[in-house]
């Protein structure tokens, strides 16, 4: 049943109102700047374990501190609270009702503020716990070693090594038998396992690339540059495959099969090469070995199955992409010997006596590594690096070529279990490092801040309805980033770790129900679920204390619904600016797409505000030098819109 929301508590007749930075003056040029620095710098924090469409830390540091800066402050001044130590807002409770990776209350956290948050997720109710918990660096160390050695002991053998080496990646590839012919093929994009291009970043390798023959598997040691190979009394092309435009074709009749008529997930799989370190040398890639070949086809296969620890069924997930692919529960995502570390893994944690919060973060650390570990896991082969699954594509998307990492190796990959639980006890660290601006000079420089602020937080996984758990007129602040009517189903996406993590009958369960445009009237759907939240946030606020949120979308559909849930929900927008909220990269990467968010500020209808004068030739004089896409600018007309309409 719909609540009418209108009906829900009426704002005061008159309200104080003090107006701040936000509304006069905001940095938003220099903070872009600043925000894309930071994706190079080491802030642990937000290591702890993957999340999705986190804002950048300096936007959310930036936009708390000038909440509560006067409109008189001057540029240097802002810069000069920016980047010191001084607990800016101490004594202000801030809230986030849709926290997600929690970075609003991270940030708020080190400004000295309270902090509240609630999500329908409840993996992002564990990871912004442990993100705002202070570690206990010492006993995470002896836990997570004892892990380790625990797990090397227990199932080295699953990863046989040669000589000195030691395994760090495998690779396979599928094979289909042809529907037309009959003839067994592997599948392939291409025929480089690897390759050195001399990219920045990328792994140095003794020989310039690595290939392989599609009839015998024999690898080639080639130039970078190489077209051809010639094995088994042919000459094969490196750069044709079996496998284009998410389609199988026979090489032997020329048939093509679609993805879903494969059931690729479901087909055999062939290991054809594995690349391991040598200490002091550069990584080489070898042929499969007896020893090898014998972990896969025998001892996983006679071990207990922990199967049962994870049947949680992926049927409609992800628009039914991973059900397109054969897999039908979420153990269908590992094989076995991922299965039996992983569970052993979760099982040992679970049976220590040692403290919950150095518990919580033990369990936090091996669930971000499943990300590392599972059959949909790919390689940049220019790089040399595995692709985790979400870590370019925010879908369940299957690679061609799939790898499979070593989680114990010691010393190499980034997303064993080793740099995992590192990456977790470096989230404890005293200080952080990222980016400010000299208030003296004007130049951007390195800079670090405290790791953790004030000691007093709640979160806790609340329904749809987004009630703030304190008591109503509490707020000082709410900063927060709302589900966009384009959305992107992280619910979904955060299945396969709430599986391992919970254990328990619930695990797959949320909180509540997402807020997405769904059902026969999705526009209205959404209206009204995201007015009902902000219904609640404007109860929960001081009176005429600001909401600021952020929302892009070049679709009028999402503007004319959030224009709907604004107005039912009590608000009126008091100032909006552009700031640089995240990089295309996968599944963001098409046209359509915005790589700028809108910052509205909001206060309760029953105040006052100056009209809102900006102008999109304006915001581009400021912007000037950034390559502004069609789908960033339609979004930025709209949006200056949808604010001059809610100002009113």
């Amino acid at each position: 049943m719909t609540t009418n929301v209108t009906q829900c508590r009426a704002p005061a007749a008159t309200a104080p109102l003090r107006r701040s930075l936000l509304e006069s003056g905001f940095p938003f040029a220099q903070v872009s700047e600043l925000a894309r620095r930071d994706r190079y710098c080491n802030d642990y924090v937000y290591s702890v374990h993957k999340w999705w469409a986190r804002r950048p830390p300096a936007v959310i540091r930036a936009l708390l501190l000038a909440s509560v800066l006067g409109p008189e402050t001057s540029e240097q001044e802002f810069w000069q609270a920016f980047a010191d130590d001084r607990r800016s807002l101490e004594g202000l409770l801030v809230a986030d009702p849709f926290m997600g990776g929690a970075t609003t209350l991270v940030e708020a956290s080190r400004l000295g503020a309270d902090v509240a948050g609630i999500d329908v997720d409840p993996l992002a109710v564990r990871v912004t716990r442990v993100e705002l918990q202070r570690l206990d660096s010492a006993a995470f160390t002896t836990e997570s070693e004892a892990l380790l050695i625990y797990l090397r002991e227990r199932h080295g053998g699953l990863y046989p090594g040669s000589d000195k080496a030691n395994p760090l990646h495998y690779f396979w590839l599928r094979e289909a038998d042809c529907g037309a012919c009959g003839e067994r093929s592997l599948i392939y994009r291409n025929l480089w396992l690897v390759r050195d291009c001399e990219k920045p970043g990328a792994v140095v390798r003794e020989e310039g690339g690595v290939a392989f023959c599609p009839e015998c598997i024999a690898l080639h040691r080639l130039d970078a540059n190489r077209k051809q190979i010639e094995c088994c009394g042919h000459r094969h092309k490196i750069d044709r495959g079996t496998y284009r435009r998410a389609r199988f074709e026979c090489p032997n009749c020329r048939t093509c099969t679609r993805n879903d008529e494969l059931k690729v997930g479901q087909l055999p799989s062939h290991l054809i090469a594995v690349e391991e370190t040598l200490p002091g040398e550069r990584r080489r890639l070898r042929k499969p070995t007896a020893a090898d070949l014998s972990v896969v086809t025998g001892s996983c296969q006679g071990s207990p199955d922990p199967r049962a620890l994870i049947e949680v069924s992926l049927k409609g997930v992800d628009s039914g992409r991973p059900a397109a692919y054969g897999f039908e529960t979420v153990a269908d995502l590992f094989n076995a010997r991922q299965r039996l570390v992983f569970s052993d893994a979760f099982a040992w944690i679970r049976a220590r006596d040692t403290a919950a919060p150095t518990k919580d973060a033990l369990l936090l650390a091996v669930s971000n590594a499943l990300g590392s570990n599972n059959l949909l896991c790919g390689y940049a082969t220019d790089y040399g690096r595995l692709s985790a699954l979400f870590s370019s594509v925010r879908a369940y998307s299957l690679p061609v070529l799939s790898v499979e990492l070593n989680p114990l190796h010691e010393s190499a990959g980034r997303g064993t279990l080793a740099a995992t639980l590192r990456r977790v006890r470096h989230s404890g660290g005293a200080r952080v490092k990222r980016h400010a601006i000299d208030s003296a000079s004007g130049e951007v420089v390195a800079h670090s801040f405290p790791a953790h602020g004030a000691s007093r937080r709640v979160v806790r996984c609340s329904s749809a309805d987004r009630k703030l758990p304190t008591d109503l007129g509490a707020y000082d602040v709410v900063l927060t980033d709302p589900p966009y009517f384009d959305f992107i189903p992280y619910s979904d996406l955060s299945l396969l770790f709430r599986a391992w993590l919970g254990m328990e009958s619930e695990a797959e369960q949320l909180g509540g129900t997402p807020i997405y445009p769904v059902g026969e009237d999705p526009a209205t759907e959404f209206a009204e679920r995201l007015a009902r939240a902000f219904t609640n946030v404007r109860q929960a606020l001081k009176p005429a204390a600001p909401m600021i949120f952020t929302f892009h979308s070049p679709h009028q559909a999402a503007w004319t619904a959030l224009e709907r849930a604004l107005r039912d929900g009590g608000f009126r927008v008091h100032a909006v600016f552009p700031v640089w909220a995240d990089g295309r990269s996968g599944s963001h990467g098409h046209a359509g797409n915005c790589e700028w968010d809108l910052v509205f500020v909001c206060r309760p209808k029953s105040t006052r505000g100056a009209p809102i004068r900006e102008t999109l030739n304006g915001w581009r004089e400021q912007l000037s030098g950034e390559e502004l896409q069609d789908s960033d600018l339609r979004n930025l007309a709209l949006g200056l819109a949808f604010a001059k309409r809610m100002s009113a």
